[in-house]
């Protein structure tokens, strides 16, 4: 019943392609040809799994909405299946908290580095600990889940042990150094417009208290009431804050609040209908979460199949199998010899007055062919002669 109202409401709202799942395609693209473009700051699992369903002749954005879809519902179904106790409820937990399920509605990295996160606690042995690993390889962040799901499982090491060391020998070789991409990711969150994305300390702990039955999860000794402290730590120092980042900090707390509450002196029948209460509440919040809103794909229709295109927004490459040339750093050249232009005038977030030229240089260069709005053209690029 609850899941059926679940993917219900789902459906009422639209799956959008976005910044990132289109970068995603975008760097899977270029992993299996030469369309795309290479954003080796991404981890590498869903650009590797998006770029081969290209790859094999799947239509895209429709593969990847539908893969987001089957990902996002069978995150509560793993742990439904596999424990009969209260800890049945954790996947619906996770899945119907409305900044999780908000997001779920673009392909974001998120919901397969979840569900790999879920399979990793739900399964014992190696293939619990190769699903954990599979889990940091989607979203790096989730690293951190590692030392807790393995906990005194030493077969779960074993498999997240070999999962990384396969991982690193192989960036190694390619890059010449095994933790080049997490440091190239750790430079982008740490430096992309810092002004822009800075916020508030207390801004996860406003997140957290517009759920506040998820508090319970402070009261527990599970080892994972650390890992939910340790998340809500890094991502409350981290200076770029954003909501979506909280539900990287929300598969600790729907552990520990559907394991057994050994501090609480009540029956399993009333923690189950606790936690019923919890994701009841979660469904109504549900129905009022924003819906995103998307670029129209005919905005880039008149672009051909094979064009080269300078871009300060990566989403044509969702639509378009493209040559594409980014420009998303406003310190960057422009690469006039591209055919066709994207601009986007909120797709970098300026703080001085040499951003804003640099921007306005972009905007003088590309002659619009379609306008989605007055911030957002598809154009030719103007020859300078």
């Amino acid at each position: 019943m609850l899941y059926a109202l679940l993917i219900i409401s789902f459906f009422l709202k639209p799956i959008v392609v976005g910044w990132d799942p289109s970068e995603y395609l975008a760097y899977g693209k270029s992993i299996f040809s030469n369309y795309g473009y290479v954003s080796n700051y991404r981890p590498p699992i869903w650009p590797i799994i998006l770029g081969a369903l290209w790859r094999i002749g799947l239509p895209m954005p429709f593969t990847m909405k539908a893969l987001a879809f089957l990902i996002f519902a069978a995150i509560p179904l793993v742990p439904f299946f596999k424990f009969k106790d209260s800890r049945k409820y954790l996947g619906l937990i996770i899945a119907t908290h409305p900044i999780f399920f908000a997001h779920s509605h673009m392909p974001l990295s998120h919901i397969l580095a979840m569900l790999f996160f879920v399979l990793a606690y739900s399964l014992s042995g190696i293939l619990g600990g190769v699903f954990s690993a599979f889990s940091g390889l989607t979203r790096f962040t989730y690293f951190l889940q590692i030392p807790f799901i393995c906990w005194k499982d030493k077969k779960k090491w074993i498999g997240a042990l070999l999962t990384l060391t396969v991982y690193f020998s192989v960036i190694w070789i390619l890059f010449g150094s095994p933790f080049f991409q997490m440091r190239a990711a750790s430079t982008l969150i740490n430096n992309s417009y810092i002004d822009f994305w800075e916020k508030e300390p207390t801004f996860y702990l406003t997140v957290l208290f517009a759920t506040p039955l998820l508090l319970l999860a402070l009261f527990s000794k599970s080892r994972f009431t650390l890992g939910f402290l340790a998340a809500l730590i890094y991502f409350t120092l981290l200076p770029h804050k954003e909501e979506r980042f909280f539900i990287d900090v929300l598969p600790y707390i729907a552990i520990v609040i559907s394991e057994k509450w050994n501090r609480f002196a009540i029956s399993e029948r009333l923690h189950e209908i606790v936690l019923i209460l919890i994701i009841i509440m979660n469904l109504f919040l549900v129905q009022s979460v924003f819906s995103f809103n998307a670029i129209p794909e005919e905005a880039f229709s008149q672009i051909p199949e094979g064009a080269s295109v300078v871009g300060m927004d990566p989403e044509v490459n969702a639509y378009k199998n493209i040559h594409f040339y980014i420009w998303f750093y406003y310190g960057a050249d422009f690469n006039k010899s591209a055919e066709y232009c994207v601009y986007n005038e909120w797709g970098i977030p300026c703080a001085d007055e040499y951003c804003e030229s640099r921007k306005e240089e972009f905007f003088n260069m590309c002659q619009p062919i379609y306008t989605v709005n007055p911030g957002y053209f598809v154009g030719k690029t103007v020859n300078e002669s």
